[in-house]
């Protein structure tokens, strides 16, 4: 009952937020920001220990600087509505994930790899990652168990922890470019950007990460590793199914999201959001299945708050110290502590990208420290552009979430390669090295010769 009730909560406090961006209206900002107090008070009951101390601290400490540089109290309050757009973002995106399923279509790509296998011996890995690159820029974490189920159930076998290592890599690269991610929406926002800004040169980063992945896969091997075969054989192979549904919905979505950025007064990440209501319930009237589509987004609803608490938490609670840093000057006081001690671009993005990735590996997620991050570093006052900063801060991410045990998508890849998170982040030590080098030549390389 509590969790239907909360689930409702967050909805009706997206909502809210959506309507601010129509009429703004002071009220509407004080009561979304309100109900997100209430959905982190809950959220500290719900989430880990761990987890808990974490927020706890930067709660505590955040509290403090308000009071001592006598913030007034409607800021504050405001403060932990300051990342609903991140909130919005995360907890419509699986409407999108709702519809392919619904309408079959996730169901049309399974059988047609399977056809596809039993014609002629595919390459499970090379289609794990054109999946999951493919699949993982729409439906973000959800992809990797979808597209390890896909595996499953149509390719004729592999080997399971390398499947599922390439799985976990691959959703990194879509990290680096992909407008529906989250923390491609946070540093657009941090930086007032529109994605065609940057774009570009993330694109060049998962260039440069995918051609890591190439290089590493021969080299990742497990001392046990099953070997899984797949022996089903429930598809009707005579039937007819194609992707043109699938592709099309795809498409069309990512070329309206760029038009409608490029045409309206909105960033990307409410663009997307607005989307996620409107472009899937457009398709199931299309299709004629609106009214299963909207019972499964009422089940959807009722049961959000499960699956969303830590994500509520982490985000509230980064917006919240993150404007308490902005209000105190101290932020700013952190950066040129950190520009003192990196002298050159070349230092200043490993010192940066060193202290992404302790603070990640010791619990600390990557949302709370880009938007410390992003609210500290004024970019003009330590060298740099919007853009690099976005840039920088993207690649930092994914290097975090790549060596952390803690990360959701480390977490995820344990289960698929049933092993534990330790070991699953001490076998991606050497990718993660690789992928520092690549990215910090990279930035260095658009510094100098784009960003300067």
């Amino acid at each position: 009952m509590k969790e239907t009730l909360f689930g409702r909560l967050t909805f009706l406090t997206v909502l809210l937020y959506l309507t601010s961006l129509f009429y703004d209206s002071a009220f509407i900002t004080s009561l979304y920001s309100g109900l997100a107090f209430l959905l982190l008070i809950a959220a500290l009951v719900k989430t880990n220990r761990a987890n808990r101390m974490v927020l706890t601290l930067l709660l505590v400490g955040g509290g403090v600087l308000f009071f001592c540089y006598r913030v007034d109290w409607l800021t504050v309050l405001h403060s932990f509505g300051s990342n609903l757009n991140l909130i919005t973002l995360f907890a419509l995106i699986p409407l999108f994930g709702t519809f392919l399923s619904k309408a079959g279509y996730l169901e049309s790509l399974q059988h047609v790899l399977f056809k596809r296998e039993k014609a002629k011996k595919g390459h499970p890995y090379r289609l794990g990652f054109i999946l999951t690159a493919s699949i993982g820029s729409l439906l973000n974490l959800g992809s990797m168990p979808l597209v390890h189920k896909i595996g499953t159930e149509s390719f004729s076998s592999f080997h399971n922890k390398r499947f599922s290592m390439m799985i976990f890599r691959t959703f990194g690269f879509c990290m680096l470019w992909s407008p529906y991610f989250v923390n491609v929406g946070l540093v657009l926002s941090l930086y007032d950007l529109s994605w065609q800004q940057i774009g570009v040169y993330g694109i060049g980063a998962a260039t440069l990460y995918a051609f890591a992945i190439w290089f590493f896969f021969p080299k990742t091997t497990f001392e046990t590793d099953e070997k899984i075969v797949n022996t089903r054989m429930k598809h009707d192979h005579n039937e007819k199914v194609t992707l043109r549904p699938f592709i099309l919905y795809a498409f069309l979505l990512i070329i309206l999201s760029v038009i409608l950025e490029f045409t309206l007064p909105f960033s990307m990440l409410t663009i997307v959001s607005l989307l996620a209501i409107i472009y899937p319930l457009a398709w199931a009237i299309f299709i004629r299945i609106s009214h299963s589509y909207l019972q499964e987004v009422k089940e959807y609803v009722t049961t959000s708050f499960r699956h969303l608490f830590n994500e509520i938490g982490i985000f509230v609670t980064a917006g919240f110290f993150g404007e308490a840093l902005v209000q105190s000057g101290l932020g700013v006081n952190l950066a040129e502590m950190v520009v003192s001690f990196s002298k050159g671009i070349l230092l200043l993005v490993i010192s940066l990208f060193m202290m992404m990735i302790i603070l990640s590996f010791i619990g600390i997620h990557p949302v709370i420290i880009v938007s410390v991050l992003g609210t500290s570093f004024v970019p003009e006052s330590i060298g740099v552009t919007p853009e690099f900063m976005a840039i920088f801060l993207l690649c930092g991410w994914v290097l975090s979430t790549q060596s952390t045990p803690f990360s959701g998508s480390v977490l995820m890849g344990s289960h698929l390669m049933k092993d534990s998170p330790w070991k699953v982040s001490k076998k991606n030590i050497p990718f993660v090295i690789g992928i520092f080098v690549l990215f910090t030549l990279y930035l260095t390389f658009v510094h100098t010769f784009f960003m300067s």
